[in-house]
């Protein structure tokens, strides 16, 4: 049952993945940049077009899949009868995403925070319910509820929030609606290429178990990938904040607070990144045995994916600060290269080493991606960096 969940939400994030980090991404920096910068009005065109855009794209998208769905779960091995469930995700989840990136985008973390929670704790309190009473069928309607409690609760904040921003800003600027257009969707676009093959990557993978490997197999590759997907969320959630201010910053053009974000951002990383793999090592049996039993074979998988999380929590600052200013181009290389490397190992190693061979594509992807997204962040920071060291 595990593998068949995980399978199906892998389906939903990929293309939910496509969307928000084409207008997410592109949204939090530059709300973020214009807010840094007062213009008021660019900064309205930008939540216009977060506003109206997903929506467009996501009919057509739900109604694609609608069409194609008998080809498409016979494919991907999901279940046939699910196809309103995951209609519902996709489109609450994209929603939920593009309101937090407006959220961070607009500086108002912490009322995004109070959302978060109410919705986290909502979900967390059905998905109990569903589990003692073995309703595995509703356990993608948990997520669903959460997606749309946040929703409603953000576009409520927003509505008497946005307002109050807008104070703050200069109006009566000469607005070059192309301009401002060509910027959003050329970063989006670069941004969605990089980001969604490097994060996609994880979800890729489940995919390759669900058509080439059992759903035993899948169930167990579900669960570390679900534990590794949980240790990202302190390098997203960082990602979140430090994106915004390092194109506020960028927008100030403050290249000396920029330098001692950087710094003092990477010395913190680095020390959680440090005590969460340290920890997660030496305790995986345990924690894949809360599991279940039938889960312990999936502690060596969770220890070889550790360097791929160790690198993705340190490398935080430096595509934070790479995407927030002029350098997106190459934080989405890296992403690509993170896909081309794991597609091309999976291809060699998963026929005769099945569940390790994709571990090992996924690691060895993400290492030589994440890699190069540091070097290209030393090599672009050049006299800002030797600043950064000596601040």
């Amino acid at each position: 049952m595990l593998g068949s969940v995980n399978v199906t939400l892998s389906f939903c994030l990929v293309i939910t993945l496509i969307i928000t980090n084409f207008f997410g991404t592109s949204g939090n920096k530059f709300l973020a940049e214009y807010r840094g910068q007062k213009n008021a009005e660019n900064f309205i065109l930008i939540l216009k077009i977060l506003i109206y855009a997903p929506i467009t794209l996501l009919s057509f998208i739900s109604l694609s899949i609608y069409i194609s769905w008998e080809n498409i779960s016979s494919y991907f091995s999901l279940p046939a009868d699910m196809i309103i469930p995951i209609l519902f995700f996709i489109y609450f989840r994209t929603s939920y995403i593009i309101l937090r990136r407006v959220f961070y985008g607009a500086g108002l973390v912490k009322q995004y925070a109070l959302n978060e929670i109410i919705a986290d704790i909502t979900m967390l309190f059905i998905l109990i319910i569903v589990c003692f009473t073995y309703s595995n069928q509703f356990l993608l309607h948990c997520y669903i509820t959460s997606y749309l409690i946040f929703t409603i609760l953000s576009i409520t904040t927003l509505y008497f929030k946005i307002p109050k921003i807008l104070k703050n800003l200069k109006k009566d600027r000469k607005i070059e609606k192309k301009l401002v257009l060509s910027k959003f969707l050329k970063y989006g676009f670069i941004s969605m290429v990089g980001t969604v093959a490097s994060t996609g990557t994880g979800y890729i993978s489940v995919l390759v178990i669900g058509v080439y490997l059992s759903s035993s197999q899948a169930g167990i590759y579900s669960l570390v990938i679900t534990i590794v997907s949980i240790l990202m969320f302190i390098p997203k959630l960082a990602t979140q904040v430090l994106l915004p201010e390092f194109s506020k910053l960028f927008g100030e053009n403050n290249k000396k607070d920029i330098s001692i974000l950087l710094r003092d951002s990477l010395k913190i990383l680095v020390f959680l990144a440090f005590i969460i793999c340290f920890l997660v090592f030496f305790f995986s049996d345990q924690i894949l045995l809360f599991f279940g039993s039938d889960f312990k074979a999936g502690s060596l998988l969770l220890r070889l994916m550790l360097p791929s999380v160790f690198i993705r929590i340190i490398s935080t600052p430096f595509v934070s600060f790479l995407s927030g200013t002029n350098f997106i181009i190459y934080p989405n290389i890296g992403g690509l290269i993170i896909l081309f490397i794991s597609i091309l190992l999976w291809m060699i190693l998963v026929p005769s080493f099945e569940l390790i061979g994709i571990v090992i594509g996924y690691t060895a992807g993400i290492l030589i991606g994440i890699g190069y997204q540091i070097y290209m962040a030393i090599l672009k920071l050049k006299i800002e960096f030797s600043s950064f060291l000596n601040v």
